[in-house]
C-alpha cells in the first residue's frame, strides 16, 4: 500500500534540475504516506522483534536464560536493558525520518537517484543540482560506500545490544549477529553491483536481526519489571 504509484496527478518527466517534477498535491501525498510508513515501520519491528525473543525464550533453553535473568535482575541491570532498548528504537526513528523528506523530491520509482544521501545546490547556476554519479565505473563505487555508510548509521544499537544479550542469550546473539552480517553483506554486493532495489533483501535480514536483538533487550526488561513488581 505504500509503494503504489501516486494517484495524484504529478509529472513523472523529470524537471529543469534533474529531479522528479511533481505537483505540490503529489508532495503532499508523498509526504503523508512516509509519515504514515515511518511510523508503521517502527511498530512492525518492534511486534516482530519481541515475537521472535519470546518464541526463542519459551521454545529455548528456558531454564538457562532464567538463571542468567536472576543474576540481571538481582543487579537491577534490567533498567539497562530497557536503556538499550529505548537508545536502539532512537536510532531506528532517527535513520527513518528522513524517509519522510526524500519523498519531496524522490518517487519511489527513482532507482539509483534514491540512493544519493543529500542534494547539492551549484550556486549561483539556478536550479543546477549536483548528485552521485550513477554511470558504469562510478555508480557501484558510490553505491558501495553508501551501503557502508548506512552500516554505520545502524551498528550503535547493535553492538550495545550485542553486550547485553548475550550474557542471557548466547547462542540467539550469535546467530542473530550471523544474520546481521550475512544481510549487511548482501546489500552491500547488491547495492553496489545490481543498483536500487536489489539490496532490499540483505536489508529485511539485518533489519529482522537487529529487531530480534532489541526484542530481546525489551523481554529481559519486562521480566525484570514483572519479578520486581511480584517480589
Amino acid at each position: 500500500i505504500f509503494f503504489r504509484r501516486n494517484p495524484m496527478p504529478e509529472s513523472l518527466n523529470d524537471g529543469p534540475a534533474g529531479l522528479p517534477e511533481q505537483s505540490p498535491e503529489a508532495i503532499a501525498y508523498a509526504v503523508k504516506r512516509g509519515k504514515i510508513m515511518v511510523s508503521v515501520i517502527g511498530l512492525v519491528q518492534m511486534l516482530l522483534g519481541l515475537g521472535i525473543a519470546y518464541a526463542t525464550y519459551i521454545f529455548g533453553s528456558t531454564i538457562d536464560y532464567d538463571q542468567k535473568m536472576m543474576i540481571v535482575i538481582k543487579m537491577d541491570a534490567h533498567w539497562a536493558y530497557l536503556s538499550a532498548w529505548v537508545f536502539g528504537y532512537t536510532l531506528i526513528f532517527v535513520n527513518c525520518y528522513p524517509m519522510i523528506h526524500k519523498s519531496r523530491i524522490m518517487q519511489n520509482n527513482s532507482g539509483n537517484l534514491r540512493a544519493n544521501m543529500y542534494i547539492y545546490k551549484v550556486v549561483g547556476s539556478g536550479q543546477t543540482v549536483v548528485l552521485d554519479d550513477s554511470a558504469e565505473n562510478a555508480g557501484p563505487y558510490n553505491r558501495a560506500n553508501r551501503s557502508m555508510h548506512h552500516f554505520t548509521e545502524n551498528m550503535g544499537h547493535v553492538a550495545c545490544c550485542l553486550a547485553m544479550v548475550s550474557y542471557v542469550f548466547p547462542v540467539p546473539a550469535f546467530v542473530l549477529t550471523v544474520l546481521f552480517a550475512i544481510g549487511r553483506v548482501w546489500h552491500q554486493i547488491g547495492y553496489a553491483n545490481g543498483g536500487y532495489g536489489k539490496h532490499a533483501g540483505g536489508f529485511a535480514l539485518s533489519t529482522v536481526a537487529v529487531a530480534t536483538l532489541l526484542g530481546f533487550c525489551l523481554l529481559v526488561a519486562i521480566i525484570g519489571f514483572d519479578a520486581t513488581r511480584n517480589a
